[in-house]
């Protein structure tokens, strides 16, 4: 007969008993002494927390005749290389989501990292901070809705250039919704 512990069974037992409380450290922020959680304003959170470093429309609201109205923004708190970035989603002026990204940035470099760290999935803030500032960066129109009556959600689109200097190839970043869905490469000058 086996008298040991099955680890399985202790881990299960613990995201049973501590899933709760994970769930809720996610749906909150803490900045200092104080905590923000879903549901506040963004002006409880700019008390808080202050500005974020990066400020960043993922979606509008495209209406039936074309015209784009405020959508959904993700606001990102980067506390530097020894702290996870935090990431907040405001919609309608409250805070719907919080989550927790990598570890953060010092600073954001030049624009001269090498094409092969441009990668798919990226979000804007690890492009920004594996790669700086673009070059170069053009918002592309929504998509036009289809037949209907109501708005929608659409994801903001896009492109950013990063120039590698005479004789190299550039690169294209396509970014939709604040994440890197395609990278292609440029003219070479």
């Amino acid at each position: 007969m086996r008298t040991g512990h099955n680890p399985t069974r202790i881990v299960a037992l613990l995201l049973l008993l501590l899933g709760p409380a994970l769930l809720e450290a996610q749906a909150s922020l803490r900045c200092g002494n104080a905590i923000v959680q879903r549901g506040e304003s963004t002006f409880d959170l700019l008390a808080v927390c202050g500005d974020p470093d990066l400020r960043e429309t993922i979606r509008v609201g495209l209406l039936p005749d074309g015209r784009t109205m405020p959508g959904v923004e993700r606001w990102t708190y980067n506390r530097g290389p020894q702290q996870l970035v935090r990431i907040v989603e405001i919609s309608e002026g409250r805070i719907q989501r919080i989550d927790s990204g990598g570890y953060g940035y010092r600073q954001f470099p030049g624009s001269r990292c090498p094409a092969q760290r441009l990668q798919r999935g990226m979000s804007r803030l690890e492009l920004l901070g594996e790669c700086g500032q673009p070059d170069a960066k053009q918002i592309l129109e929504p998509i036009a809705p289809g037949v209907g009556k109501h708005s929608r959600l659409v994801a903001v689109r896009e492109e950013w250039f990063y120039d590698y200097g005479r004789g190299q190839i550039p690169r294209i970043v396509h970014l939709q919704a604040g994440k890197v869905v395609r990278v292609e490469q440029g003219r070479r000058r």
